[in-house]
């Protein structure tokens, strides 16, 4: 990793979305790429991880997972 106080635009958008940090307003285009596509990334692995795992979990914990 780059120094943190050296990150272009678009690793600041990464950095920030990564470490939940609400997007800036006002910031350059590549900013809000950088967050924007790190923002899909995560949604989809969040949707694909619980396609995958939601059944295994409900299998594994019966009636438990309805209490949740």
């Amino acid at each position: 990793m780059k120094d943190i106080n050296k990150l272009s635009d678009y690793e600041r958008g990464e950095w920030d979305c990564v470490h939940g940090h609400t997007a800036r307003d006002c910031d350059s285009d590549e900013y809000y790429r950088g967050y924007g596509e790190t923002y899909a990334k995560e949604a989809n692995a969040t949707w694909y991880s619980e396609q995958i795992f939601e059944p295994f979990i409900k299998q594994t914990m019966g009636e438990k997972y309805n209490e949740i």
